[in-house]
């Protein structure tokens, strides 16, 4: 199965199962781009970090991956997102979709928004949530005490439906991450605008293309009005409307 998509140009895909020499022509590579002439030292200790995390993703199901480093109002700010395949059967996608539901309302009662989404793609379930998933070690603090991070997540999980790829079953888990809560409004725009494009194609599709030209149908599927994902509440966390 071939997942297609589009995502802001502000995202650099991070390449998962890289060898060692892989992720240090990437990172060579990437600082090309850049115009920066890193010393060697330096290149060593960031190819250390890209071939570590393009492992993890591998090891996780993760069949794509890409981060944002940039500035919203002058501000410096990052995000993750990442998108996982795992096998699942069922006979009916509607079926697991609201299956999934109950289990992520009884799960994350406490902390996330759960709802089901209608996209173009199928139908999802969407987890909002904000916690404070991220430290500051203690021994980088002026207290010398750790400091909790929030990040706001959004994980959309999608069964792939029949019709779109009747030979396979499969959970295309989407996850979204930032420590910048402040600019989730803008974070959420992108991401929003991302899922609406998602489309699953069988492998006979086009094996060659990332991402495949939008057929008439999909385009007009595109223009509908949409449903808007909802905000986690304010007493949960301070999140903006999504979408």
């Amino acid at each position: 199965m071939n997942i297609a998509f589009e995502l802001s140009s502000a995202f650099k895909e991070i390449k998962a199962g890289l060898s060692r020499e892989e992720a240090r022509q990437e990172v060579v590579s990437r600082a090309a781009a850049k115009g920066i002439d890193r010393p060697a030292g330096e290149i060593d200790e960031v190819t250390d970090l890209y071939e570590r995390a393009s492992a993890m993703l591998l090891a996780d199901g993760v069949v794509y991956a890409a981060s944002c480093h940039g500035e919203f109002d002058d501000e410096r700010s990052t995000g993750t997102l990442t998108i996982g395949l795992s096998p699942l059967a069922y006979a009916d996608a509607s079926v697991a979709v609201e299956g999934i539901r109950e289990v992520m309302a009884k799960k994350r009662a406490n902390f996330s928004e759960v709802s089901l989404l209608e996209l173009p793609c199928g139908n999802a379930v969407v987890a909002i949530q904000q916690t404070p998933a991220l430290r500051i070690p203690g021994e980088f603090t002026t207290t010398g005490q750790d400091i909790p991070i929030d990040v706001a997540q959004l994980q959309a999980f999608i069964p792939v439906p029949q019709e779109a790829v009747p030979e396979e079953q499969a959970l295309v888990t989407i996850t979204f991450s930032t420590p910048s809560v402040d600019h989730w409004p803008e974070y959420s725009e992108i991401v929003a605008e991302f899922l609406r494009t998602l489309r699953f194609l069988p492998d006979a599709h086009d094996e060659d293309m990332d991402v495949p030209p939008s057929s008439p149908a999909a385009t007009e599927e595109a223009e509908r009005p949409r449903n808007p994902i909802p905000a986690v509440p304010a007493d949960r966390a301070d999140m903006s409307a999504f979408g």
